[in-house]
């Protein structure tokens, strides 16, 4: 009896360290996965609403609120510098429609 116990409980422990670091592994890809996914999401969101008030010449306060919030997760994710240019170009316009000439 003992010398299964000597035998067995060594066995078991290795079968279930090793299930365990494979979890962990498992887990560490998929969780890297996610977050590059997410990154795309929020680069896509980002550079539509950049387009969108690009295309508009101006860009209201609420959205300048909503792109910062966008950016600001874009970087703690670790997105790239590339759509912080977009971003610092678009919060160069002003906050309200640009004035029509000719009365229309």
């Amino acid at each position: 009896m003992e010398m299964i116990i000597q035998w067995l409980v060594p066995t078991v422990l290795t079968a279930v360290s090793g299930y365990i670091v494979k979890e962990l592994k498992d887990n560490k890809k998929s969780n890297t996965a996610m977050k590059d996914s997410m990154i795309m999401l929020l680069r896509s969101q980002i550079t539509e609403k950049v387009e969108k008030y690009m295309g508009m010449g101006y860009l209201p306060d609420y959205a300048r609120s909503c792109i910062s919030d966008l950016f600001s997760q874009y970087e703690s994710l670790g997105g790239n510098h590339g759509v912080g240019v977009l971003v610092n170009q678009c919060f160069s316009l002003p906050p309200i429609p640009p004035i029509k000439k000719g009365g229309k």
